[in-house]
């Protein structure tokens, strides 16, 4: 376990310096805050250097190289040489820094604190084996090897990915810079976007209360902003409870409260239930998706709802800052640059959330200019601000778009609906805590609109539109869906996970503030400290039965391989070692979610047709992928080589793999037909070869 901290205080390291090159912009769009925004500097520097590094890519400018990286540092320095070279500037940040330096050690360390403790309990599973982590690390992989952009799809040969896929982008940054091997990087990844989440939603729910009191005290402050981050990052929702004791009262006949029952009911509940309940418990043919961001950190799959929890989170955070200070002006082009940009690289990583937080921007910009000038001027303020952000998001996303087809077939009505007690069991928590704040609002607003603008402050404001925009999240999905390839009983499947994992975060982030400003009010604080409890329970049950905590077997992420394939991972080491660029190696097609793919996973090589599945959604249909997987098993299987040679041409292949998973899914395979071809054996470990051909 100590033999890995030096990796997380070197990654923690680099994220910090990373982040200083970005503060005297923080500094200057936070100037409301509390902290000033310090821990936004992380994801600022982050987002904008690896956008840069995109940009620089497509256009071919720039490969995706250590000296490109240092490159943009050095431009970076001189960008911020002249603006704090400017009287006064550096004065002011250096005064900045020293009235403030324990509030940003403060936060640093609870920053690190999440990394270090993530990355230790990474460590008790590290594999980066099981659901989707083959496909995450593979994007990685594939861009780490990448010279220009976009980045090769190491599934489909002579393609790019057609995915969202600049979360992973952020990642291979990192692990570029770092110089670690990204066996280890990957769980450090996982560890990141965890300690970002709870750090900048501590950072943002704690301004929210700040900006609201203007306390000396920060006491409150800081609790609000650690029950909101604690929520958002650790909790679950009311399904642990209602299930345990649904099976307490099967057990004992009756709801019984012994330490004794309660412990058998427990051993018996299963922590993913919590993310698959609608559709399966009861079973029905409407089987749905509702996770949040507890279950992303557990299962750590490096996926784009997870890798884009940081960038959002910053851009409410910049929405709330630039709202409280807004003049009355129709246009305010810092609002709509930063959005544009901010919301651009939302959507390169995970598109729905384009089309959640335009929906927020609109709902929030809407409420605040209602309360500070009058609804008629308010709509033309959202209106023209909105449309030209969504100019500047085409403007931004072009790059990424023009190498990109989308995958959605369309709106559909929904023709299921979900029960309202399933409803309540997944977000009846949440609105235990916001109702009461909402209600009090909606009273004044029916009996004196003018006592309403007076009493509502810009955070009130704020925080009613985070509820607001939250409930229509969960309403969507019970009014109509986006059509995917997904069969007939998961056909709103994606479209309620996309949205309602938001509504999640939202509701989580505004709990804090609510309870704060609730305060007063001793029968909310008992409900609120019960519903807390409540979801805090699941952290506990999901952690233990995922990792077990039996054994630490560091953060280094491969060793299912060593343990069931040696062979395989020798040779992968061995092409790590010695095969630049990106030529194409032929490996076994495979299923999706299996161990099908390693090599194309692990070195970033493509291959003809990986996993087929995955190519079939993101290329829009089966056609082509299904024809690929044909060619690899003909060319395998061949008896001359005659038959082989052609589909070898066609798609560039260098090398042939040939190791377990060969052997397994091809019985026919026909290993005499590369020595008729005269390729070269360049590597051979037991039976595991690499084929070079001529």
């Amino acid at each position: 376990m100590f033999a890995d901290l030096k990796y997380v205080v070197f990654w923690w390291l680099e994220i910090f310096l990373l982040g200083c090159f970005s503060l005297p912009l923080v500094f200057y769009f936070f100037r409301q805050f509390w902290d000033r925004g310090y821990l936004f500097a992380k994801i600022v520097s982050l987002a904008i250097f690896t956008y840069l590094i995109f940009i620089s890519g497509v256009i071919r400018l720039l490969p995706f190289s250590h000296a490109s990286i240092y490159l943009l540092f050095l431009f970076a320095l001189a960008i911020n040489w002249y603006f704090l070279s400017r009287p006064g500037r550096w004065a002011e940040i250096v005064d900045l820094v020293k009235k403030n330096y324990r509030i940003f050690l403060f936060e640093e360390i609870i920053f690190l604190i999440i990394l270090a403790g993530w990355s230790i309990v990474r460590g008790f599973a590290p594999d980066i084996e099981g659901l989707e982590k083959f496909m995450d690390w593979g994007f990685v992989n594939s861009m780490l090897r990448s010279k220009y952009m976009p980045p090769a799809d190491m599934w489909f040969a002579g393609h790019s990915i057609n995915y969202y896929y600049f979360g992973h982008l952020m990642f291979a940054f990192l692990t570029k810079l770092s110089g670690l091997s990204s066996a280890i990087t990957y769980n450090l990844s996982i560890a990141t976007a965890c300690a970002l989440t709870f750090s900048l939603t501590f950072s943002l729910s704690s301004n929210l209360v700040f900006l609201s009191q203007k306390l000396k005290n920060l006491s409150p402050v800081i609790i609000s902003g650690l029950v909101s981050a604690f929520l958002l990052t650790f909790g679950g929702n009311l399904h642990a409870v209602y299930k345990i004791a649904r099976i307490n009262i099967q057990n004992e006949g009756r709801l019984t409260l012994t330490r004794a029952a309660l412990s058998r009911a427990s051993q018996s509940y299963w922590y993913p239930d919590a993310t698959r309940f609608i559709g399966f418990d009861p079973d029905t043919k409407d089987k749905t998706i509702h996770e949040f961001p507890l279950y992303s950190f557990v299962v750590a799959d490096l996926h784009g709802h997870m890798n884009d929890i940081p960038v959002v989170l910053f851009f409410l955070a910049f929405l709330l800052s630039t709202l409280a200070i807004a003049k009355t002006a129709t246009v305010n082009w810092r609002l709509i640059l930063v959005s544009g940009l901010t919301l651009s690289i939302a959507y390169m990583t995970n598109a729905w959330d384009f089309a959640v937080y335009g929906l927020f921007f609109a709902v929030s910009c809407f409420i605040h200019k209602s309360h500070t000038i009058n609804p008629k001027s308010a709509l033309a303020y959202t209106f023209t601000n909105g449309l030209l952000i969504i100019l500047f998001w085409y403007l931004f996303t072009l790059p990424f778009s023009l190498n990109f087809t989308p995958m959605a077939e369309g709106l559909r009505l929904s023709d299921a609906r979900t029960p309202f007690y399933q409803l309540f069991v997944l977000y009846g928590g949440f609105w235990l805590i916001c109702l009461p704040f909402v209600f009090y609002f909606l009273k004044l607003l029916i009996t004196d609109y003018r006592l309403l603008i007076t009493k509502t402050k810009a955070s009130d404001a704020f925080v009613i539109s985070l509820i607001l925009t939250a409930t229509i999240l969960v309403i969507i999905p019970e009014i109509g869906y986006i059509k995917d390839i997904y069969i007939y009983e998961h056909r709103r499947a994606n479209t309620m996970f996309k949205l309602v994992y938001q509504a999640f975060m939202l509701y989580s982030l505004v709990s804090g503030y609510v309870v704060f400003r609730l305060r007063s009010y001793w029968i909310y604080k008992i409900i609120f400290f019960f519903v807390f409890i409540s979801h805090m329970l699941y952290p506990y049950f999901a952690t233990k039965s995922y990792y077990g905590f039996q054994q630490y077997r560091g953060l280094w992420g491969l060793g299912f391989l060593k343990n069931q394939y040696p062979d395989n991972l020798a040779a992968i080491n061995w092409l790590n070692q010695n095969i630049d660029s990106q030529p194409v190696i032929l490996e076994a097609t495979g299923d999706s979610y299996t161990t099908f793919n390693q090599v194309s996973m692990a070195t970033g090589l493509p291959t003809v047709e990986g996993w087929l599945v995955h190519e079939w959604l993101w290329r829009g249909g089966y056609d082509e992928p299904g024809a690929r997987s044909g060619e690899v098993q003909r060319i395998y299987e061949a008896k001359t080589p005659a038959e082989a040679l052609p589909l070898l041409q066609k798609y560039s292949v260098k090398y042939v793999f040939l190791g377990d998973k060969e052997r397994e899914k091809y019985p026919n395979l026909n290993e005499k037909l590369f020595d008729d071809l005269g390729a070269k054996t360049i590597f051979q470990s037991g039976q595991t070869k690499i084929y070079q051909l001529p």
